[in-house]
């Protein structure tokens, strides 16, 4: 004989008044599982069956709406926020993901383009899993093993790769001195010293070499001393030095900390000022590196007749 799996009121209600309060758009399995366990006396039977009871019960009354993913995983909108963006979206169901590059620039200003893709960052999987279970930890406090042994949905990462009409792109990152909170919603972003320094490493996610170089000579100056910060901090020599070269040869800016950077010039068929680009003869003596930019290539080349 199946058994009865009876479901309250009071459970249904404590779950939606908790949903309520959040500032998320939308959630996930474990966010709401997570309400109904610390709600939960540790003593509850067939609480795995009661959850499902009470994610189908929000669905009927719509303070759940199912968002369709990818692989089957299952999120929802919360009542009234249908309307979320692409961004708001992703970094609610991705809790350690930043927007990043173009999308980044996008927000902050610099750029007057306006990307197809939503380009997020996110730790490499080992790390985004010891997030997660770092996370439940903090959440489910002295309770985790009972949650965990409960057969509850964990906080896992999901498979997103279009939301709405937007594709969106994840790479995995260092979150180093990466990201900031936008107040009143659950965007994270780059921060400015992150997008410039993240405009160098991989200029082909940030619009392309030639735009990449053009956002430098209009606005680093404005943003020059978060730049040389996230640069010394976060950067690599290889960043230190295409950072040098753009920032003193190219903006004609100075600082003390641009000019130690030199040290870190060295030849090399790796050191190109575009890393995808081919190498190009010409180069800057000071940085020692090569100046594959076609545009930089013929100003050069016409410098020289």
């Amino acid at each position: 004989m199946k058994n009865i799996i009876y479901i309250t009121e009071s459970q249904i209600g404590d779950v939606a008044e908790a949903l309520a309060a959040t500032s998320l758009p939308v959630v996930s399995n474990y966010d709401v599982s997570k309400i109904l366990f610390l709600k939960a006396p540790d003593n509850t039977q067939q609480i795995k069956e009661i959850f499902q009871g009470v994610v189908s019960q929000l669905l009927v009354v719509r303070l759940l709406t199912r968002l369709p993913l990818q692989n089957g995983a299952d999120a929802y909108f919360l009542f009234g926020h249908s309307n979320a963006s692409a961004q708001e979206i992703a970094c609610s169901l991705d809790p350690f993901a930043y927007v990043s590059h173009l999308s980044a620039m996008e927000y902050h200003g610099l750029t007057d383009r306006f990307p197809k893709i939503i380009f997020m960052s996110t730790p490499p999987l080992s790390n985004w899993r010891q997030q997660a279970r770092d996370r439940m930890h903090k959440d489910l406090g002295d309770r985790f093993d009972n949650y965990i042994s409960s057969g509850l949905p964990k906080l896992t990462k999901l498979n997103l790769t279009k939301i709405g009409q937007s594709a969106v792109q994840f790479y995995e990152r260092s979150q180093l001195g990466a990201f900031r909170h936008v107040t009143g919603t659950p965007i994270r972003v780059a921060t400015i010293g992150r997008v410039f320094l993240d405009m160098i490493r991989e200029p082909h996610l940030c619009g392309g070499i030639q735009h990449v170089v053009d956002v430098f000579s209009n606005e680093a100056k404005r943003h020059l001393r978060s730049i040389v910060d996230e640069v010394d901090r976060n950067g690599k020599p290889i960043d230190k030095v295409r950072a040098g070269f753009l920032l003193s040869e190219v903006c004609k800016l100075e600082d003390p900390i641009i000019d130690n950077w030199s040290q870190y010039a060295q030849r090399g068929g790796s050191r190109k000022l575009d890393p995808e680009g081919e190498y190009s003869a010409t180069y800057s003596q000071r940085w020692q590196l090569s100046i594959n930019v076609p545009s930089m290539t013929i100003a050069q080349e016409s410098d020289d007749i």
